[in-house]
């Protein structure tokens, strides 16, 4: 087992069922979280582990839509009536919505219990299952409740991409993109060249570890997002309007499709407010506009969209607050971008 970050105790495994063996084997008790699709596709690649069965072992839901506290009771009673303790442990194997919720309830039962997170998506093996970021939706809203808890393993697995369909790997790598435009613009052209139809399995993973480490870079220098963690949120203020307007209105998107275009927006306003070239911001954002396409939002929903990103944590009473770029492979934080711009931005995007 291979450390890539040994502080964070995030793992490349070679074998996950051994690996798996070996960290159940410091715990009286284990439980196991999956929704039904984790259960589906990627509980057979962990292997045969007698510490994991039918008794210990909670399915919820699909989506992120089921992120939510509904089944956060569920995985608690099940958790209190089965015995754990906050000595056991809690297994999240599955992509980031599994990831959040699993860290969270993990975090908050009986004051905190070990977890591991087991990622099976590209979205949770460079984002969600990084850097101690846990919580559910409230309602409409993502990740509204929440708490800071660190993972005591995460085991990055490269045998769970096969599993993923195109949108699933496409979704997870606008995360990558977006760490290449705020830390390694070096990187940016080989992501953006990457064949998609016929994905290179050993490349990906290649990439995959470089992303993780530039997460990782942000989250050690600022692991609470007083400051430079912000910079992880690029994208993200448009991104979680999209998303969230998506799921309010019965047509839910993945969410790294909604962080693409929210970069899409982001990269204007950066060309606008800051000093990036406003050449060099349109030939990326019709890049990932190729990768992505675009949101079916009108200008009607404009008020809305803006509404919606009122809600985002990082604003303060100044208005709302991004993180944007001077230049490619640089990240400024804490811009309040005036109303106008921002439905600019939505102008550019469509």
């Amino acid at each position: 087992m291979k450390a890539i970050a040994e502080r964070c105790n995030v793992m490349s495994s070679q074998n996950i069922n051994k690996d798996l063996l070996e960290i159940i084997g410091k715990y009286p008790k284990t439980f196991l979280l999956m929704d039904e699709g984790s259960a589906i596709h990627c509980r057979s690649i962990i292997g045969d582990i007698p510490a994991l069965t039918e008794d210990n072992t909670i399915v919820i839901p699909q989506g992120d839509d089921h992120k939510n506290a509904e089944n956060a009771l569920r995985i608690w009673n099940f958790l209190s009536s089965h015995g754990a303790t906050r000595n056991s442990l809690l297994i999240n194997l599955g992509g980031g919505m599994i990831c959040d919720l699993g860290g969270f309830c993990a975090s908050t039962f009986k004051r905190g219990m070990d977890f591991v997170n087991v990622p099976t998506t590209v979205l949770a093996q460079v984002d969600a299952s990084l850097g101690g970021k846990t919580g559910m939706n409230l309602g409409n809203l993502k990740n509204e409740i929440g708490v800071f808890s660190m993972a005591r393993y995460v085991l990055i697995c490269r045998d769970f991409l096969k599993t993923l369909d195109t949108a699933n790997i496409l979704s997870g790598f606008a995360e990558m993109i977006k760490h290449a435009l705020i830390h390694d613009a070096t990187s940016l052209n080989e992501l953006l060249s990457f064949d998609f139809e016929n994905p290179d399995y050993d490349k990906l993973s290649s990439m995959i570890a470089d992303s993780i480490k530039i997460k990782e870079f942000f989250v050690e220098s600022d692991p609470k997002e007083n400051g430079l963690r912000k910079a992880l949120n690029f994208g993200h203020t448009f991104g979680h309007a999209f998303e969230t307007f998506a799921l309010r209105h019965n047509r839910p998107v993945l969410h790294g499709y909604a962080v693409a275009w929210g970069m899409i927006c982001e990269l204007y306003l950066a060309s606008e407010l800051s000093s990036l070239d406003k050449n060099e911001a349109k030939t990326i954002a019709d890049r990932i506009i190729d990768l992505y396409g675009k949101p079916d939002n009108t200008a009607n929903d404009y008020n809305e969209l803006i509404e919606l990103m009122t809600h985002d944590k990082k604003n303060n009473e100044r208005g709302i607050n991004f993180s944007l770029l001077p230049r490619i492979g640089d990240v400024k934080i804490d811009y309040i971008a005036p109303l106008e711009a921002i439905e600019n931005a939505f102008r550019f995007i469509a």
